[in-house]
């Protein structure tokens, strides 16, 4: 049967590549009568990511649909030259070479898109005395493909060697005392072996630090696991939430590390933004507070993504490389929990292709112990999880077995459309319903 299309109808933002069909397509039709007994409805099919692949969703026009993505800004490939070129108060980045003979270079680990390679390949260090170190906080090592995806090969393209960051090791670790808030810092040694040290990262909205980059490349980033887990422990207070900095404890304990530390005349710092296909739009370079503050201002016009209310229904996809297990993923909640009304229903999407992550943070969401020990690792994200808990109900569609989503009181479901049509159950048909590319950086912020 030939189905019929509707090029007049609206596109709706974000769902360029949806189409509208009849409800011929998914109902079982047994003759010719029923069609014309049946009010026709009209069905929108969207593909929604997951993982490498896609989802097909299918809604119909009595839901009312609104999509939040990053904003469409092009790639400048230019922004990273241009920038080194001319830092922010800080010296041009020859000279901060010429004057310093070992260099430590700072690179994000594979839980983050930034396209590390693209920026080393514009370094001028042959003739210097390098370690690349991946900062892994307390994330595993990264593997062998995963190091090529980040440096472009085996080793950074300038040569060198190569470390990850072990934030148990204790032997690779330096302590320096206490930030003002009580969290014991300890620092990768590599960072005092070095006269001289390039951080290259992305600053995009972060739910409880309030953005990623610039100061996290030492906190949590090259610290030690105790040292995470106090700074960890502060995003509990009602101040550490998205895209704040001012009174927010978690970053100003970062900063209070990057004081500790001092040295910020022998760090230049690289920070940049990328638009939805994790391509570089603006970069900062310079000085590690002032290109991290002009990161922050150009993050927030291409992350923040204005909606017009609460959604009963939000689902959130979290894409590559931040769908690489339930740890990680959970950022895709948090970030869209403004944007649910009370009593709503968030559809987390995503792989979770390594599985729960930590499992510390499982074990104390599955335990109902309803005093956490806040020294554990995990806590923070176990108690956003349970507050968010109690004004809306979590779905999962992801690779996990079906008992570890239930055991953290959520709810599994094998794909995307049967967790929307249980959530249009218990909602409605005529549910407010978002859909939230990039669940992961995107914050929806509702304007009514």
């Amino acid at each position: 049967m030939h189905l019929p299309h509707f090029p007049h109808l609206p596109t709706i933002a974000g769902l360029g590549n949806a189409e509208w069909i009849t409800n011929y397509e998914i109902v079982n039709i047994k003759n010719e009568k029923s069609i014309s007994e049946q009010k026709r409805r009209l069905i929108m099919k969207i593909e929604i990511p997951y993982g490498n692949n896609s989802q097909t969703l299918l809604t119909n026009d009595q839901q009312l649909l609104e999509t939040a993505s990053p904003k469409r800004t092009p790639a400048d490939p230019k922004s990273v030259s241009k920038s080194i070129a001319t830092p922010t108060q800080f010296e041009d980045f020859d000279s901060f070479i010429s004057a310093r003979k070992k260099i430590l270079v700072v690179v994000n680990d594979y839980t983050r898109p930034t396209p590390t390679s693209s920026v080393l390949k514009q370094l001028n260090l042959r003739s210097k005395d390098t370690t690349t170190i991946i900062a892994c906080g307390t994330h595993r090592e990264p593997n062998q493909q995963e190091i090529r995806e980040i440096l472009g090969g085996p080793t950074s393209p300038f040569g060198g060697r190569l470390a990850a960051h072990h934030s148990r090791d204790n032997g690779s670790l330096i302590q320096l005392g206490s930030t003002s808030r009580g969290t014991k810092l300890s620092l990768n040694r590599l960072l005092f072996d070095s006269d001289g040290i390039i951080v290259v990262g992305s600053v995009e909205p972060h739910y409880f630090a309030g953005y990623t980059g610039g100061r996290k490349f030492l906190l949590p980033a090259l610290a030690g696991f105790e040292s995470v887990v106090m700074n960890h422990a502060l995003a509990v207070d009602d101040h550490a939430r998205i895209t704040q900095l001012e009174g927010n404890p978690v970053h100003e304990d970062f900063m209070d590390a990057l004081r500790l530390f001092g040295r910020v005349d022998d760090i230049f710092s690289i920070q940049l933004v990328l638009n939805a296909e994790h391509q570089v739009s603006f970069a900062s370079s310079g000085h590690i507070i002032h290109s991290f503050n002009d990161a922050v201002k150009e993050a927030n016009g291409t992350y923040v993504a204005p909606v017009t209310e609460q959604a009963d229904i939000v689902i959130s996809v979290s894409k590559p490389p931040m769908d690489i297990d339930f740890y990680q993923s959970q950022k895709a909640i948090e970030n869209v929990k403004l944007a649910v009304r009370e009593g709503g229903i968030i559809i987390l999407v995503s792989s979770c292709r390594e599985g729960i992550g930590d499992r510390g943070f499982y074990n104390l969401l599955t335990s109902h112990d309803e005093t956490m020990d806040s020294h554990k690792f995990g806590f923070h994200k176990a108690i956003k999880m349970r507050k968010l808990l109690e004004r809306a109900k979590i779905f999962v569609v992801s690779d996990l077995p079906t008992d570890v989503p239930k055991a953290m009181s959520l709810s599994p479901f094998a794909n995307v459309q049967t967790a929307f049509d249980k959530a249009l159950e218990i909602k409605g048909n005529s549910a407010r319903v978002l859909i939230v590319y990039d669940g992961s950086v995107v914050v929806p912020i509702p304007t009514h």
